[in-house]
């Protein structure tokens, strides 16, 4: 028998990281955490327009997880998590979602502000989420799809999006701008 596809995979991967404190369930307060995570990497205060956005985004993925739940739930087991994510159509009702999310992360990483997230932009970033820097050029490489070497907004929004629909590619690199190493 065949294990569960590459989304279900990746979504499982993803409630791991969200379920820090291991309960078994993931909250508004898990997902909180990923901001923090941001917020304290790039030495940014919680009132900051950036930390904000992402703030905003993160809440607006968590209710439409919670939308897909039973109805009173404040929490989700795993199961729950990767069904939410599996109903939600991120091609037709959620592509705003993602690139509300993409454009938050990106603000974030454009430290220089030039539009543009450069190699020394992305190694900084992998280094607050404690990813190797050996796999920065690899992972630098798949997210740049028009081999400009820099990685767009569009670029972060195309790779979220791969994360959640594409059932090709277990390791898709939009994972990193998860914490999905």
């Amino acid at each position: 028998m065949a294990g569960p596809d590459p989304i279900s995979r990746r979504l499982r991967r993803l409630f791991a990281v969200l379920d820090g404190d291991g309960d078994g369930s993931v909250t508004w307060a898990d997902h909180r955490g990923i901001v923090d995570r941001y917020a304290a990497g790039y030495g940014l205060a919680s009132d900051d327009a950036r930390i904000r956005a992402l703030e905003r985004a993160y809440w607006e993925l968590w209710l439409g997880l919670l939308a897909r739940a039973e109805p009173g739930r404040d929490r989700l087991s795993e199961d729950e998590f990767v069904a939410a994510h599996r109903s939600a159509d991120y091609e037709t009702d959620g592509p705003n979602v993602l690139e509300r999310l993409a454009r938050a992360i990106f603000r974030i990483l454009d430290t220089d502000g030039d539009q543009r997230v450069g190699a020394d932009e992305f190694a900084a970033y992998l280094t607050v989420w404690g990813v190797s820097c050996d796999a920065g050029p690899v992972a630098f490489r798949r997210l740049d799809l028009d081999r400009d070497t820099f990685i767009s907004q569009r670029e972060i929004a195309r790779s979220l999006r791969a994360f959640h629909i594409n059932n090709d590619d277990l390791d898709t690199p939009g994972g990193l701008f998860l914490g999905v190493r």
